[in-house]
């Protein structure tokens, strides 16, 4: 596999309607809930519906049947849906779940303040836990966010080394397995104790903000370990 090969525009076309889209959904939904006055419930589903979609689509834009990528192996396509994953996964980590990790008191009190809104567009109806955060939960966003070190300076070494750096392609394959358990203990905390800081009454709330929008993190980091299991072989000559 060439790993150098450049990704052809239909497939870049996808993942910026798809990553792009959320770039500019930030400030857009600000704007119509702050400075428009709609309902911020409303809102916050749309929002949280776009993100899941883009997350979703985004990933898995290498599978579409896309024109020019008739020619591309099982491999190849596996690539481009992990490495799509893991960015918009370190991102975030290094993003959204820093600034929160760091001023989640200060985001609690701004309910009504636009530059908060990233935060409490999940949090309206969303899960509560965010709003008064528990030690233990409080723990989970802190090792997201040092998976997301790991993972960005894994990544980092991989493109350097086109990818055939192994200490790079076993830090890449141990933030998947930090993604599945901490994942898997996110819903599975909130499900023992009955969803009390999840709607289950309300289905954006419970399927698209708390299930379909974290899904990729349940289902995605198994394709990593797949493709680093093959990036292994190939580099090692076992192919």
């Amino acid at each position: 596999m060439n790993n150098k090969k450049t990704p052809h525009r239909d497939l870049h076309a996808v993942w910026l309607a798809s990553f792009g889209s959320l770039v500019a959904a930030f400030p857009l939904y600000s704007y119509c809930v702050f400075f428009l006055g709609m309902d911020r419930y409303g809102v916050a589903d749309i929002f949280a519906l776009q993100v899941a979609v883009a997350y979703w689509v985004g990933i898995l834009a290498a599978c579409l049947p896309l024109p020019s990528l008739r020619s591309w192996t099982r491999f190849e396509r596996l690539q481009a849906v992990c490495l799509p994953f893991l960015l918009a996964s370190y991102i975030t980590h290094l993003s959204w779940e820093l600034v929160w990790v760091f001023y989640h008191d200060a985001i609690s009190a701004g309910r009504e303040s636009v530059w908060a809104y990233p935060w409490w567009a999940y949090m309206d109806g969303g899960d509560m836990r965010y709003y008064q955060p528990e030690t233990d939960f409080l723990m989970i966003e802190i090792l997201s966010l040092c998976n997301g070190v790991v993972g960005m300076s894994g990544l980092w070494l991989l493109f350097r080394s086109n990818f055939r750096h192994l200490p790079a392609t076993l830090m890449v394959m141990s933030t998947a397995v930090t993604h599945t358990v901490l994942t898997w203990y996110y819903y599975g905390s909130e499900a023992l104790t009955g969803f009390e800081n999840v709607n289950t009454a309300s289905f954006m709330d419970l399927w698209v903000k708390f299930v379909f929008l974290n899904g990729p993190w349940l289902v995605f980091p198994w394709c990593v370990l797949l493709w680093g299991y093959g990036l292994i072989r190939r580099y090692s000559g076992q192919n």
